[in-house]
């Protein structure tokens, strides 16, 4: 029962893929001249739902062979080869990769979005922690090496899906990609039809810059947290930080919280490890990872719904009885 229900979630995994691929009107041949024994559309659903399974190319062909009822909704006799996927990943552009991924917010009837923005890192290498230190004779020299992979998610609180996103490598300030995270963020829902109620955010994200933007190019309530919140206000540096450090305790609910729920959902379900070696495959495998997520973010989503229109529908019964 429990294998079948595994099996049901990708099959229905592979659904929202491909119905959100449709939506986007994406062409299923690059050229005229393909052999089309592999479409665009099969290549991404199965590179997809390879970070899904969180498994190698070698080990997600294995497992594919066997798996014929996705085979059959995909319309192929045989999965393809590990090194077929490798290459298509290859050729596909992390822009196209990057439309696919927010995507899925058009298929939501939310009109103003309730958002936030944070970021995590992923792990480059599956060494042991153990043996990821910088060894040296004298020990308050040693150090741990500090190599990860940036992730900025830009997010839809209310239905926990990213809308957009910035990669970068290393240790660095959070504050530089919330401007290119949210502008882009902000395009993807105006072309959705949808407007940004509030952006949440901690504070690694508190500059003046930050705030201005929220409050005069977003029209959102600004909700990002501030340093120093004990400092007084005629002491605080910039006009927009200090309007937001005099509604500092308005702040009721704590929706950054979901932020983490992403993140934690992504790199328990998904994996935390990146296994790609060149620096433009590690970003597309977290935009595959990503799209994985949406897609199954958007399945729980539906259930949710009609759970409630169900348990809605039993009280009315109830009433009149």
């Amino acid at each position: 029962m429990n294998k079948r229900g595994k099996e049901k979630k990708y099959i229905n995994l592979v659904k929202k893929i491909l119905k959100n691929l449709n939506n986007l009107r994406v062409r299923k041949y690059s050229s005229k001249f393909s052999k089309k024994t592999y479409s665009n559309w099969i290549h991404i659903a199965l590179l997809t739902l390879r970070q899904r399974m969180d498994k190698s190319y070698r080990e997600f062909a294995d497992i594919l062979e066997v798996c014929t009822e996705i085979l059959n909704m995909l319309g192929i006799s045989k999965a393809p080869h590990f090194t077929t996927l490798q290459k298509a990943a290859k050729r596909l552009n992390v822009q196209f990769l990057e439309k696919i991924m927010s995507g899925f917010i058009f298929l939501t009837m939310t009109v103003c979005v309730r958002t936030g923005i944070d970021a995590t890192g992923f792990q480059l290498t599956r060494a042991s922690a153990h043996y990821t230190k910088v060894i040296k004779k004298d020990k308050k020299k040693r150090r741990k090496i500090k190599k990860y992979l940036k992730l900025t998610a830009f997010v839809d609180l209310d239905k926990q899906l990213i809308i957009s996103h910035k990669i970068r490598r290393s240790p660095a300030n959070d504050s530089p990609d919330f401007k290119p995270a949210v502008r882009k963020g902000k395009e993807i829902l105006e072309k959705a039809g949808k407007r940004i109620r509030s952006v949440d955010a901690d504070k690694g994200y508190d500059a003046e810059e930050n705030h201005r933007l929220v409050v005069e190019e977003l029209k959102a309530e600004d909700r990002i947290r501030i340093k120093n919140k004990d400092i007084p206000i005629w002491r605080t540096k910039g006009e927009y930080r200090k309007k937001a450090k005099r509604r500092i305790n308005k702040l009721r609910a704590n929706y950054r919280s979901k932020n983490e729920t992403v993140f934690s959902v992504i790199k328990r379900v998904h994996g935390s490890m990146i296994r790609s070696r060149k620096v433009s495959m590690q970003n597309k495998e977290l935009l595959f990872k990503e799209i994985a997520y949406n897609a199954g973010r958007l399945i729980k989503n539906i259930m949710l719904s009609v759970e409630d229109f169900y348990r809605a529908g039993h009280m009315i019964i109830r009433i009149h009885l």
